[in-house]
């Protein structure tokens, strides 16, 4: 299932913006004059909501920028034993520090992970102050404003999530930084994270389901379930159980989403937007009539198999741990794909000089999906990358509820996770009965690798549990738990950033 509408807003909001150059050159952009809005009582022209509109649309798309794409597969998949770099053994040499435990803070992935989050943060202050002017002139009805304020702290939520997994305290920025202001100062988790969750849960009423979005064809658009997710993981991540627990049952108790997918379906373009997605990025390649979203999503082709058939540069597959591990596992299928296996009536075979002739399969692009819309040639541009999926929300449940102690709970979505993964044959996976908390914790974390292997979630589950140094080789614990602070980013803040331990 893939919709235009989206894009095709994005592309009408170009042309739109294109048309207020006069304004947007002749006074400083984000600064507001008598000459911009109504100081008089006179009625201004200025389309505020086209204005926040497309902002929001920036940051929506930098969601799936090359360094955005890049830093998942490399930081938060290939750091660990389930995933190898691939490729051919030169081929982006810039994972292959992350893989050993060898990187610094120059690394160039991990330098693109950061700045990508923070172009997502700078686009939603962009909007935001859009958003303040509207709301101090009343130049946008209250309910169209809403809706776009809480899809904008939602993203930026996001992205400050995403920075805090990776690097620890961060530089919160809520505005556009003029020229007199300097980098603000790190600020601890545990500063930030009040502030996120504050705003998400004000954005929560406003936002709209994914079903709503499915009617309106607003695809990608944050939902409802998807700022309650982003709040269980804060809190997952916090240690918060029984808020974690909350959370993800009101998303398990809405409706909105259900495990009704087949496994190895979850990832088709037929199944975007479907049950399973709780937060997704959309991609469009439409080359028959030129619509793409803007910039093009590499999320697919970074990962896809290299050599026959050619969907991309074979990044992040599945490591011989990993492989050994699911081998009995229903999903290994939808999960592997090998040399000799047979897809679309096409015998794959990689390219020559690959360590590991084991690809991720599920970024694979259908020959079906590649024949539509005259894609052929596109290796996966518009396959989305799903961060939230609802199968995450009902193990995060299940992981509170065990931590809680509520095992009769934990087992049950434990099993609704394992019920879908058997697809129908129930002598695929014994039931899990234990009531031990340790054993069942075990369990959870188990199905939580299988589940969402080579997705986002690996590396920092395992930092989070404190596996990660008796599962990750080369893993240095007191250092290893945050990535470095890119050197050029301290560099340009004159010294302000400071550098996280061992680095």
């Amino acid at each position: 299932m893939k919709s235009l509408i989206n894009t095709i807003l994005s592309l009408s909001l170009l042309v739109l913006l294109s048309g207020c150059s006069g304004f947007l050159d002749k006074y400083p952009h984000g600064k507001w004059t008598s000459h911009n809005y109504d100081i008089d009582g006179e009625t201004s022209d200025i389309p505020y909501d086209a204005l926040i509109e497309g902002e929001l649309q920036s940051a929506y798309n930098n969601q799936h920028i090359y360094g955005i794409c890049l830093g998942i597969a490399g930081m938060h998949s290939i750091t660990t034993d389930d995933a190898e770099k691939g490729s051919t053994a030169t081929d982006i040499s810039s994972a292959i520090p992350l893989k050993a435990h060898t990187y610094d803070a120059g690394n160039g992935i991990i330098r693109g992970y950061y700045s990508g989050w923070y172009t997502i943060i700078n686009y939603v202050n962009r909007a935001m102050k859009y958003v303040s002017v509207a709301e101090e002139y009343n130049k946008v009805p209250a309910d169209v404003l809403n809706y776009q304020k809480a899809q904008c702290y939602a993203l930026r939520a996001h992205a400050y999530f995403r920075l805090i997994q990776a690097y620890g305290a961060v530089s919160y920025v809520d505005h556009v930084l003029e020229q007199s202001e300097s980098t603000p100062t790190r600020s601890e988790p545990e500063t930030v994270y009040p502030i996120l969750l504050q705003q998400l849960e004000w954005s929560v009423p406003y936002l709209k389901t994914r079903l709503e979005n499915q009617t309106e064809g607003t695809f990608g658009k944050i939902t409802k379930n998807g700022a309650l997710a982003l709040m269980a993981k804060i809190q997952l991540y916090r240690k918060n159980w029984e808020e974690a627990y909350d959370l993800t049952e009101q998303i398990i108790t809405s409706g909105d989403n259900d495990l009704s997918t087949p496994f190895e379906k979850i990832f088709t373009e037929e199944y975007e937007f479907g049950p399973e997605s709780v937060w997704e990025d959309n991609a469009v390649y439409d080359k028959l009539n030129a619509i793409y979203t803007s910039p093009n999503s590499q999320w697919a082709q970074i990962q896809g198999f290299r050599g026959t058939p050619n969907n991309g540069w074979g990044a992040n597959g599945p490591s011989k741990a990993l492989r050994e591990a699911m081998k009995d596992d229903p999903r290994y299928s939808s999960t592997v794909l090998a040399e000799g296996d047979v897809v679309d009536g096409i015998v794959c075979k990689p390219g020559a000089n690959q360590p590991n002739p084991y690809f991720n399969r599920k970024v694979y692009a259908s020959a079906a999906e590649k024949a539509a819309l005259g894609r052929n040639n596109a290796q996966g541009q518009w396959i989305n990358i799903r961060y939230i999926r609802y199968s995450d929300v009902i193990l995060m449940n299940a992981e509170a509820a065990c931590e809680s102690g509520n095992m009769t709970e934990a087992l049950n979505k434990l099993e609704m996770v394992r019920s879908r993964a058997r697809g129908g044959d129930p002598s695929a996976l014994l039931r899990i009965t234990t009531t031990d908390q340790s054993e069942l914790r075990k369990a959870i974390h188990q199905e939580r690798r299988f589940e969402l292997a080579m997705e986002l979630e690996r590396y920092f589950d395992l930092v989070r549990w404190g596996e990660a140094s008796t599962e990750i080789t080369g893993f240095v614990e007191g250092k290893h738990e945050l990535f470095p602070i890119p050197q050029k980013e301290i560099d340009a803040s004159n010294g302000i950033l400071t550098q996280n331990p061992g680095y």
